[in-house]
């Protein structure tokens, strides 16, 4: 199967390079290896609501960055959203690492969140003229990328896969057998700040190109369906990543070739890939 993977991710990939620009190429590219090494990591520590809810942050963070950057005029948006993301993500991590039911936390975490996104959101619209696409943020805007999108998304999946691979096998004994971890590992909490951290660039980093809606989708479905077809840690994070591009490329094909939002089509490979891993799993 990682074959099988391995050769359609390739061919799909050069014929993408004939057809569509490639710019597109590499941000899709850039985005399903930075999500295909992460989802790995996310379903060792068995903290996919966690995953899946970091987007609500993201919002609420981009929000939150351009209400500051209004009244402060320091830095801009991207840089307090991130700074914002980082810290409600990790405020909300450390609590799960402290024994806090992680979805009791994640709940309260989504609530505040989303109820903090839309009033920012409404206060936004309502106030400011902004040069932000809110519809983009929702959606995804990947095929709009310029190339100082695409170098700040490569240096982001560089440090993200790095990150990853490093730091797997910390990641599956955390949530293999966290108690013994925190006994046996005194800086176990600089590993949990570097992974929530991580979380939540890769999130906000992202989001105005992969959108709100494809960050779900790509948080947690690559892992899952390597997890249907293989049981050994390190195939899991290889499959992830080869289901990441394959979901990716062949997505972004279809939505070029009948008109549509690059996260539809995407997200609907995703979702035939993992039909087809329960098939093969049972």
């Amino acid at each position: 199967m990682i074959l099988v993977l391995s050769i359609v991710a390739f061919l799909t990939s050069l014929y993408a390079c004939l057809v569509v620009p490639f710019e597109w190429v590499a941000v899709f590219i850039l985005m399903a290896l930075l999500y295909g090494f992460l989802s790995p990591s996310i379903a060792a520590r068995k903290l996919f609501f966690l995953a899946i809810e970091t987007p609500h942050a993201s919002l609420f963070a981009i929000a939150l960055g351009i209400l500051i950057y209004r009244a402060l005029t320091l830095l801009n948006e991207f840089a307090w959203a991130v700074i914002i993301g980082v810290i409600l993500v990790n405020i909300v991590g450390h609590f799960i690492s402290a024994g806090v039911d992680p979805d009791v936390a994640t709940s309260v975490f989504v609530s505040f969140t989303a109820a903090g996104s839309v009033l920012a959101i409404y206060y936004i619209l309502s106030r400011y003229s902004i040069q932000y696409n809110m519809w983009a943020v929702v959606l995804g805007d990947p095929l709009l990328v310029t190339q100082r999108d695409i170098i700040i998304l490569a240096g982001i999946t560089l440090a993200v896969v790095v990150f990853c691979i490093l730091l797997h096998d910390i990641n599956v004994y955390v949530g293999a057998d966290p108690d013994h971890v925190k006994l046996s590992l005194r800086m176990l909490w600089l590993y949990d700040t570097a992974f929530y951290t991580i979380l939540a660039i890769s999130s906000i980093a992202l989001l105005k190109l992969v959108g709100f809606i494809l960050e779900h989708i790509l948080l947690s479905l690559p892992a899952i369906i390597a997890s249907n077809m293989t049981s050994s840690s390190k195939n899991a994070m290889l499959v992830s990543v080869l289901s990441s591009i394959n979901s990716s490329i062949i997505g972004l094909l279809i939505a070029v070739k009948l008109n549509i939002a690059p996260a539809a089509s995407i997200g609907f490979i995703a979702l035939v890939l993992y039909l087809a891993s329960l098939v093969r799993r049972g």
